[in-house]
């Protein structure tokens, strides 16, 4: 047996529900992100890419692991005239091993300057 047998009828349909809402949200989401970039939805076709466009590709990712900590940080620069605010993360790995780092910038920012406006 497995562990989904042994729920009960309604905690099975709970457990769907919260599948499918999820789901639903997810491509919700990448509907969003399409249309501002003016891009195509292609995640659904199995690949790591959701969102492409000619110069962009991107993989969208929505639900609970936003980072607060990394929105505060943005937040907090201050920028002037037309600068774009972007905070540059990056691990300490150690010797000998190459450092990762990512971008992060605000989305309604990226759309403004690179995107289409809703």
């Amino acid at each position: 047996m497995t562990a989904t047998n042994d729920l009960s009828v309604d905690e099975q349909n709970a457990r769907k529900r919260r599948g499918r809402t999820a789901r639903q949200r997810g491509n919700a989401f990448e509907r969003e992100v399409a249309k501002r970039l003016n891009g195509a939805r292609v995640g659904q076709f199995g690949g790591k890419t959701d969102v492409a466009t000619d110069w962009v590709a991107v993989q969208c990712k929505v639900g609970g692991a936003y980072s607060e900590r990394y929105d505060a940080w943005l937040r907090s620069i201050q920028t002037k005239g037309d600068q774009l605010a972007a905070l540059v993360v990056g691990d300490s790995p150690g010797a000998g091993k190459r450092r990762r780092t990512i971008i992060v910038l605000d989305f309604d920012d990226f759309v403004a300057w690179f995107g289409k406006q809703p």
